[in-house]
């Protein structure tokens, strides 16, 4: 059985800590959703949320950083999908910890898929030329 979300060689942008970070997300998402199609209880998905939640806050702001140093000029829209997605992913947390038994867990997996997939792939490769020319 494949992976809910594959990690390929397309997502990597060429900068260790980023795609190591990247990496991990799609290992997050890959452990909600095996733990959403094995029924391993709500505070285990409650957990495990709470986790992606704080790890996508310290992703983003490890991001922020390097782009504030590279002096990055997309980085005031990259900062505002970064902030959309957060409160995307804390009003679907809250509506998950309110009711859990009907709580949309495809609309949370698909949030996540093309969240992961469009951001790391469209967005954050626009990133890219300015970060690896400010480390050379």
């Amino acid at each position: 059985m494949s992976a809910y979300l594959d990690w390929s060689d397309e997502y990597a942008t060429g900068i260790q800590a980023i795609d190591g970070e990247h990496q991990t997300l799609f290992m997050m998402v890959n452990a909600l959703h095996g733990a959403m199609e094995n029924d391993l209880g709500n505070e285990e998905l409650a957990g495990l949320f709470r986790r992606l939640t704080l790890y996508v806050d310290s992703h983003f702001a490890r991001e922020e950083r390097l782009m504030r140093a590279a002096a990055y000029e997309g980085f005031d829209g990259h900062v505002r999908q970064h902030r959309a997605l957060t409160k995307t992913l804390r009003r679907l947390a809250t509506e998950f910890e309110a009711d859990p038994e009907n709580f949309a867990t495809e609309d949370l997996l698909d949030f996540l898929k093309n969240w992961l997939s469009q951001h790391v792939l469209k967005t954050d490769m626009d990133y890219v030329p300015c970060l690896q020319a400010a480390t050379e």
